[in-house]
């Protein structure tokens, strides 16, 4: 880390809250850092899992003079305790200015829809398989999300996240019964999975669709001989 915007998404990465990061100002960093982290390549943040702050000493005069100039004087000056609350104050700002800089209007309303489902707007199942997914399975959830909110529910946007958010999975639609939906997973039944699936299919599709659910052992397929194993097929 170099920078005052990447201790944020550091903090974001090991899900440690934004508020417990104490920013200070390095009276002796290095001219050619924003940060001064105690290891120079260090990609990480000191935490040792408690609630105390977490202390992140920062060059104000790298990119922030203009602001900083007239707060640390070589001579020791009253308030320090309000100067190092200012300060912490200032660059959580100006770190968060950072972040949404390079925003897109999407990655805005992706960031408001993330919000909504952490609080619990869409439900305790949407939050719950949403706290379980990666930051890419997240970003992925999140813009078919938006598309469905602008198209409607859509059996190619269903098909999309179940091929990006379940493993080594196959959807099946069927031309005789188009409200029919046969999905296959080579993972095992666990509860996890099972939950991410019926939830994709709750927000995605129309409420006439029927989905079936095969998991590890697939349904047989006449013609198709990896289907037609003796004691590995599923029966529909």
């Amino acid at each position: 880390m170099r920078y005052l915007w990447e201790a944020l998404l550091a903090a974001k990465e090991e899900q440690i809250p934004a508020e417990r990061l104490r920013f200070v100002h390095a009276p002796s960093g290095s001219g050619y850092m924003e940060l001064s982290l105690p290891c120079l390549n260090q990609a990480w943040l000191e935490d040792d899992g408690q609630a105390q702050a977490v202390r992140i000493e920062v060059n104000t005069y790298y990119r922030f003079y203009d602001v900083f100039y007239g707060m640390f004087p070589p001579d020791p000056q009253e308030f320090p305790a309000l100067r190092e609350s200012l300060t912490n104050l200032s660059l959580h700002m100006l770190a968060e200015n950072d972040v949404r800089r390079g925003m897109t209007r999407e990655d805005y309303h992706k960031r408001l829809l993330a919000k909504e489902i952490l609080a619990g707007g869409f439900g305790e199942t949407a939050r719950a398989v949403f706290q379980d997914m990666d930051r890419e399975e997240q970003a992925l959830l999140l813009g078919g999300w938006l598309v469905s909110f602008r198209a409607g529910s859509a059996l190619p946007v269903f098909l999309d996240m179940v091929h990006g958010l379940v493993a080594d999975s196959i959807v099946y639609h069927s031309n005789g019964y188009p409200d029919e939906v046969l999905i296959y997973t080579g993972l095992r039944q666990e509860r996890k999975l099972e939950r991410r699936i019926r939830f994709l299919a709750d927000t995605f599709l129309d409420i006439r669709y029927h989905v079936e659910i095969f998991y590890e052992y697939h349904f047989g397929i006449i013609g198709v001989e990896e289907t037609m194993r003796i004691g590995g097929i599923a029966i529909c």
